[in-house]
Formats: structure tokens, sequence, C-alpha cells
């Protein structure tokens, strides 16, 4: 989807939004000096949806590249789970149309890097996309497809 913009009307971007303002209030850097959204994994996705909301568009050109690489904050696993369980329900499986762009796939980037080893490629697919994180963290994986279920039910 490259250069296509698509509306934020397709998704639930409140859904995933409330997930990233729990992970916020209870950091210790919230409402701080030290809280610099731009330079933390849950603040550039959290702006990102944000600004998503706001413009009514789904994907960001080029923000991909703006991720930070210098959070150092340590996450829990128990806290970006719901997080992460939500941009996977919000995932309108594109599969090969997939726009890293998209700010679904902005915030699981975000929160992958928080607790994951490594990035996923992601397949377009949430089925796959389990399997991938499976391989990488068993455990992970489990809870994270426990939680989509709940928020399923």
């Amino acid at each position: 989807m490259t250069g296509t913009l698509r509306s934020s009307a397709l998704v639930d971007l409140d859904a995933m939004i409330l997930p990233l303002r729990k992970i916020c209030i209870e950091c210790d850097h919230f409402q701080s000096g030290d809280c610099k959204p731009a330079a933390c994994m849950v603040g550039f996705a959290l702006r990102s949806l944000q600004f998503a909301r706001q413009k009514g568009i789904l994907d960001i050109p080029g923000a991909r590249k703006h991720i930070t690489q210098s959070d150092m904050k340590h996450y829990f696993v128990e806290n970006i789970v719901p997080a992460l369980a939500q941009t996977c329900l919000q995932c309108r499986e594109c599969r090969d149309n997939h726009s890293s762009d998209c700010v679904i796939s902005l915030a699981r980037t975000c929160l992958e890097n928080t607790i994951l080893e490594k990035n996923i490629e992601y397949p377009g697919n949430v089925f796959m996309y389990l399997a991938m994180v499976k391989e990488q963290d068993p455990e992970i994986a489990r809870m994270l497809a426990k939680e989509m279920q709940r928020k399923k039910e």
C-alpha cells in the first residue's frame, strides 16, 4: 500500500491508544521532565496513532525510519502484551499489500522493540505473525494469543 493513504476509519485507533496510555501512566517518567515521547517506543507509537486519528489516515509515509533506537527503559511483558494484542486485532491482514508505514505496523514494531530480541518482518497475516513470535519467544506468543482470544470474547 505504499503511496496510498488509507482512511483511519478502517480500524479502531482508540482501541490501540488506550493500552499505550496505560503504559505511559505507569511509567516512572510520566509527566516529568524526563518524559521524551519521541525517544520512547511507547511514546512514538502513541503519537503515531494520535496523529493518524487527527488526520484521518492509516499510513504515515516515511514514519518507520523515525522509530527511536535509543529507548533503553525496561518494559514489563505483561504491560506490553495487551497493547501488542490490540495491534494484531486491528490488523487488516493486508498480506502482500502490507505497509511498514501503517500506524498499526508502527505501533506493533515499537512494542516488539520493547520485549523481543529482534523485530519481526510482518508477513501481513496475524496467524503467521504469531508463529514468528513463537520462534523468538514461545511464552510471549502464548501470552499474546491468550490476550487476543480474551479481547475477542
